[in-house]
């Protein structure tokens, strides 16, 4: 980026602080981020069920939760 580009994007941004402010507000409640600490034996157990993709890196921990909360969604629909 130009420096006359960063000079008018921090001048916007000191000038409507509060626009930015409601804006980011807005998305975080529409985009909550959960955080929480997992026991040894459930993380054992999610290192155990980790995949990897084909070029052998393991998946995030985040691709990781999202697809067994997946599957534990779909078996409660399926009735188990």
């Amino acid at each position: 980026m130009t420096d006359k580009y960063k000079l008018t994007k921090k001048l916007w941004n000191e000038s409507n602080s509060e626009i930015i402010q409601r804006s980011k507000a807005k998305y975080d409640r529409k985009n909550p981020i959960w955080s929480f600490r997992i026991t040894p034996e459930l993380l054992e157990w999610l290192n155990q069920e980790r995949w990897n993709d084909g070029d052998g890196n393991p998946e995030t921990n985040s691709a990781l939760v999202i697809r067994k909360l997946n599957k534990l969604m779909k078996l409660e629909n399926e009735g188990y």
